[in-house]
């Protein structure tokens, strides 16, 4: 069964034509969440990185991030990060102790035997607070920064399709081999 990659375009496209051809399809949309290791402060564009400037600091897209103050990582299990550390690199951290979850969003069609299908990422939203904790690191009722990520928006992960197209979100998506093309 081919697979064919679209970038966004080409899958509407691709869609518009079956519109018009009177073709019978399903619009499926599936949604992932991911936590490994893809995105990281050092990797983010500039605009981006300054939702992180309060807790770390780079010298440009791609060099090592060290944080600036001490931070818990509340998505992580309240993984604590010290003055100093070095967080993020785009080559150098085999391992990195800071990444930033995502979603990964597919869109796909199956017609003919074949599956067009139409894939991107969705960061999720960093959020810093200053909270009072206390900790084997901190001491008691410290007061310390804490960063906690929050879905994106469902506008985000939704692409513009033509309004006659209903589009399903797919728990656990099974590729089905269509055997009526073989007779």
């Amino acid at each position: 069964m081919p697979l064919y990659e679209c970038n966004e375009h080409q899958f509407v496209e691709n869609i518009r034509r079956l519109l018009e051809s009177n073709q019978k399809f399903l619009v499926n949309r599936r949604v992932t969440v991911h936590d490994d290791a893809k995105y990281g402060p050092a990797t983010l564009p500039d605009e981006e990185f300054k939702r992180y400037q309060m807790l770390c600091d780079r010298k440009s897209v791609g060099s090592t991030v060290f944080s600036k103050v001490p931070f818990i990582d509340g998505f992580h299990g309240g993984r604590f990060h010290d003055t100093g550390e070095s967080l993020h690199s785009a080559t150098a951290l085999k391992f990195p102790r800071m990444s930033i979850p995502y979603f990964r969003v597919e869109y796909s069609v199956n017609v003919w035997g074949g599956t067009y299908f139409f894939a991107f990422d969705v960061l999720f939203d960093p959020e810093i607070k200053m909270e009072k904790r206390s900790g084997r690191q901190l001491g008691k009722g410290a007061l310390v920064h804490v960063i906690r990520y929050n879905q994106p928006n469902e506008g985000i992960m939704t692409i513009n399709l033509p309004k006659e197209v209903m589009v399903f979100d797919v728990k656990n998506m099974v590729r089905v081999v269509d055997h009526s093309s073989n007779f």
